[in-house]
């Protein structure tokens, strides 16, 4: 079972905005959110069959939604136990997208921190997404982690209902971190493998309340997964067939949940070593999603 962990850290980024309490709290003190947004509800949702895409449009997908690297660095990726916290909603709907979300990074082969753990994912469902961000920016500007003036500045100048970044730093293959004099002890170069890896630190993704009426709770959290633990890029999926596309105005038809694509995604970015290069890196997803496209064909033969 989830449970929705609330810290310090969480509270000093939007202190204006009560937070959820766990669910052993839950019967001495109700949320100062509960009563004012109502869990996401809607139509339900049919979903009708596409042709199947090919090798090739599934390889220029997911190179489109991955992060840019240079082929010769590893993709950022969590590496810790992940854990999340939320704020905004009533609590129902926090800890229904909580145990959503630690289904799908259980999928991702991710471990789940325990009880009291400190958020790396956080989630903030607010009013006025962009005024948000623009807050953060003045106030709260090392929520960014060391992200450059410009990469902030793009992040500030996104248009939707929806912004989101990961902090990462890299370490040793073994994951050892810089130490006091700047030095990052690291192995001998190979061609297979890089000599570190890049490990994301926390994820942050900021969501416009009123964005998320007629979605389901299942929706939100896979997006959100999509978005903090892989990284992955909206605005690149073009309408494509994946949950990315589920604030995308211009898409007639949003996926009900991960799609085989998505599930093969997160799948695919957490095999192998945590040092592999990035063009191995991709080449795991394809194959994730091959397999998972796979899967689903043979579900839907059996029904």
């Amino acid at each position: 079972m989830f449970r929705v962990a609330w810290t310090v850290l969480a509270a000093m980024l939007l202190p204006e905005i009560a937070f959820a309490q766990s669910p052993q709290q839950s019967a001495q003190q109700s949320t100062g959110s509960a009563g004012e947004q109502p869990a996401p509800t809607g139509d339900p949702i049919i979903v009708t069959g596409r042709p199947l895409p090919s090798k090739e449009e599934i390889r220029a997908l997911a190179r489109d939604v991955t992060p840019p690297s240079t082929s010769s660095e590893p993709l950022a990726r969590f590496h810790d136990s992940v854990c999340f916290g939320s704020v905004g909603l009533d609590r129902d709907t926090l800890i229904g997208i909580g145990d959503r979300l630690a289904a799908d990074a259980e999928l991702a082969g991710l471990k789940l921190a325990g009880e009291g753990c400190k958020p790396n994912v956080v989630i903030l469902f607010v009013d006025g997404v962009a005024a948000e961000v623009d807050k953060l920016v003045r106030r709260k500007w090392w929520v960014f982690g060391d992200r450059l003036p410009s990469e902030i500045r793009t992040i500030v100048e996104e248009r939707g209902p929806v912004r989101a970044w990961s902090n990462s730093e890299v370490r040793s293959s073994d994951g050892d971190r810089v130490d006091a004099q700047g030095f990052l002890k690291v192995t001998t170069a190979s061609r297979i493998v890089a000599s570190t890896r890049r490990d994301t630190l926390a994820s942050v993704v900021l969501i416009e309340r009123s964005a998320i009426v007629g979605k389901t709770i299942s929706q939100i959290a896979d997006y959100v997964a999509m978005r903090a633990l892989a990284g992955a890029r909206p605005h690149r999926a073009g309408g494509r067939e994946t949950i990315l596309a589920l604030f995308d105005g211009a898409t007639e038809r949003t996926p009900p949940e991960l799609t085989s694509f998505d599930r093969g995604y997160l799948r695919g970015l957490y095999t192998g070593p945590a040092n592999d290069f990035a063009g191995t890196s991709q080449s795991k997803i394809v194959r994730a999603i091959l397999k998972a496209k796979d899967e689903e064909i043979a579900r839907t033969a059996g029904k």
